[in-house]
């Protein structure tokens, strides 16, 4: 991680973004306050995107009220393989 003090030295907001690329930033503005600054990869854009998707999370909800399970050998059995 990398801190930058901005009390001490002026970054433009690109050579911020340009240094978020490959490293976490800690950057404190010019009255103390601290903030994180990192790039988000594609996981957690994906996660952000089905997060706030109403499809999606209906389809969480309806299969958090399913109560019957499957053991693995009644899988394997119903797929015609033998389990471990």
């Amino acid at each position: 991680m990398i801190t930058i003090d901005l009390r001490q030295e002026k970054h433009s907001i690109d050579e911020l973004f340009a240094l978020a690329t490959s490293e976490t930033l800690m950057i404190y503005d010019k009255d103390g306050n601290h903030y994180i600054l990192e790039e988000i990869d594609e996981f957690e854009k994906e996660v952000e995107m089905l997060g706030n998707s109403e499809k999606f999370m209906k389809f969480l909800y309806e299969r958090s009220k399913e109560k019957e399970t499957m053991s693995i050998s009644a899988v394997a059995n119903r797929l015609g393989i033998k389990a471990v």
